[in-house]
């Protein structure tokens, strides 16, 4: 597996993940969201307008840890490491990052303790995995994904342009998997914390596991012939 395909595959796994936590947020902490921040900003200004900051200020906490996640995950991205280990540390953090929330969640963390945890795993998520084949896909906020999907689309049917029919193809993956991941957890595991971060550590044990045996089986397989 090549790194451009592993970066894919993992993007496009994370946007699963990415929808099945926004369907938790949203049964479980009064409609927040963790990843579509545009929402909450809606959310708490109107609340703060109608109901005041007894009630608008639950949506602040998600707010702070998605502006400190994307913070500290800017600076993991500089690790100077070769690309294909660098990605595999910040899958392994990812990894970490969901153990403590589904820990957290079994154990029932107050909801604003839970809350700008979330928005620290999801701002980390939204800067670091990013990327299906050289197109930048936004794994958890789809405003941008429908535009670019849209704009692309436009210019394969009127403009002939094979490019941008690749880029409208993974805009659209995008797009379904983020859905998916949302039936996938409200559906199946009804939305319940410790099942949908269980499940979540699970497709990226597997996402990091994979290549390594890969990788090892490349090895002997040179070190034989």
């Amino acid at each position: 597996m090549n790194f451009a395909t592993k970066t894919g595959i993992t993007t496009l796994a994370q946007t699963f993940i990415m929808g099945s936590i926004d369907a938790y947020t949203f049964q479980n902490f009064d409609g927040s969201f963790v990843s579509a921040q545009t929402g909450n900003l809606v959310i708490f200004a109107y609340e703060l307008a109608t109901k005041g900051w007894s009630t608008a200020y639950i949506r602040v906490p998600v707010l702070l840890g998605f502006l400190l996640g994307a913070f500290i995950s800017q600076a993991f991205k500089h690790i100077q490491l070769a690309s294909d280990r660098r990605f595999n540390v910040l899958l392994l953090f990812s990894i970490i990052l969901l153990g403590i929330l589904a820990v957290a969640a079994a154990f029932h963390l107050s909801m604003l303790n839970m809350l700008f945890s979330l928005g620290l795993f999801s701002g980390y998520e939204l800067t670091v995995f990013n990327k299906i084949g050289t197109t930048s896909v936004n794994n958890g906020i789809m405003t941008g994904n429908l535009k670019n999907f849209a704009n692309n689309s436009y210019e394969a049917i009127f403009s002939h342009d094979r490019e941008a029919l690749l880029k409208a193809g993974r805009f659209l993956s995008g797009i379904i998997m983020f859905i998916l991941g949302i039936i996938f957890s409200a559906y199946l595991l009804h939305a319940a914390g410790p099942k949908v971060f269980g499940a979540a550590l699970m497709i990226n044990l597997v996402l990091l596991i994979i290549p390594l045996f890969s990788w090892r089986n490349r090895q002997r397989d040179e070190t034989m012939s």
